[in-house]
Formats: C-alpha cells, structure tokens, sequence
C-alpha cells in the first residue's frame, strides 16, 4: 500500500477524533490539588477555544498555551494521568509523536484502561508505524484500539474506536478486518454524517479484496 493511500484512509480516523478525546478527558477518583485542576481546566479551555478558530497562528499560540498550562499542573501533580492524556493529545497536535508517546504511556500506567489514552497511544502507533515501517507499531496500534471498545467510558464513541480501528487494519493490510470495523461503525451509527463515506470506503475496500463491489445502496451483510 502506498504513503499516499495510507494517509488518505486517516482521513476516516479524524472524524470524531476530538470529540472523543474531550469526552474520555475524564477526572481521576484521586485527590488532585485544586490549583493542578484548574490549571487542566484552563488548558482544555484554550483547546477548546482553538478548536472554534481557523487562523492558523492564532491556533499555533492557543496549543503552545494550553501545553504550558497543563505543564504547570504537572509540577503541581506529576502523576495527573488526565493532564498527560491532553498533553499526549497536544503533541499529536503538534506531529511531535515520541513526546506525545512519553506522555501517555505515563497516562496508561497510572490508570492501564484509561480510553482516550489508549485511543490516542493508537493513533501515535499507527503513525510512527508508517515512518517507521514497523509493523509492531501497526500491532499495538490495534491492541489499544481493540482495549478501548471494551471501556463503558467509550460507549458513547465506540463507533469512532471502530472507525479507527478499521483503518488500522488496513494500515496492516488486513483488507477483511478493515471492512468489518466500518460495517460494525455503520450499524451502530447508520445516520452518521460520514455514513456515505464509509460506504464508499466499504466499497473501494471490496474492489481491493475481491475485484468487484455491490453497488453503494446495498444492505450491510
């Protein structure tokens, strides 16, 4: 499979990608210090802000703000798993893919089945796994996208996980897996704003496997 195809089939990764880091962003059952929560609070804030901009310095200036913050809540609390998943997030932002590893891996060890740590530890696998061409990066990749379906934090998004997870398979060359992670997304949800998309990922990925494909309107198997 070519570079290009490979970063072509992300472009099903990023729907849903922020909403499902926003949403598993949630807080750890220990005691955090006031000022480290607010301090996370302000950083996710900026985020959330720069999410809301399209001028690009103003969103390069709002991501190194929000890092700062997150730091600072870092030296109040150094094992903040939450603030290492943003931070992880931050650095995937930013392409820096071996700092946001750093960040979640510290994440995962504090709480192993955290989801967006673990869909964001996936999503940094997957794209070191093309750089690199290691395929133990691909294997991991869907370890931890396969461990977040199974978290009732992610039930909300679970169809997202899918989606990734599908294009991480293709990634691998696994042409069958891939179809049947975008057939689970559609089925779980069917008025999805990307729902003709994936049909037609669904289809192109039939043309590859087998030569031929049922046309757009066809039922789900």
């Amino acid at each position: 499979m070519s570079l290009r195809a490979i970063l072509a089939s992300s472009l099903v990764v990023a729907v849903g990608f922020g909403a499902l880091v926003w949403f598993l962003s949630s807080d750890s059952t220990l005691y955090v210090p006031d000022d480290a929560v607010r301090l996370r609070d302000k950083g996710e804030f900026l985020l959330n802000k720069r999410r809301h901009t399209t001028d690009r310095q103003k969103k390069a200036e709002l991501l190194s703000q929000a890092i700062e913050n997150f730091k600072k809540a870092l030296e109040i609390k150094d094992d903040f798993e939450v603030v290492h998943n943003l931070l992880g997030h931050c650095y995937i932002e930013r392409g820096q893919w071996e700092t946001a590893l750093k960040h979640l891996d510290i994440a995962l060890q504090k709480r192993s089945d955290y989801p967006a740590a673990l869909f964001n530890r996936a999503h940094v696998y997957q794209r070191l796994s093309v750089s690199k061409r290691d395929k133990v990066l691909i294997d991991k990749a869907i370890a931890d996208y396969k461990q977040a379906i199974n978290s009732d934090l992610a039930a909300n998004f679970v169809g997202d996980i899918h989606k990734a997870l599908a294009d991480a398979y293709q990634n691998k060359g696994d042409i069958a897996a891939a179809i049947t992670e975008l057939k689970i997304y559609l089925k779980k949800a069917p008025h999805a704003q990307d729902a003709l998309l994936v049909r037609r990922k669904i289809r192109g990925l039939t043309l590859m496997e087998k030569g031929s494909a049922p046309p757009l309107s066809a039922p789900l198997d």
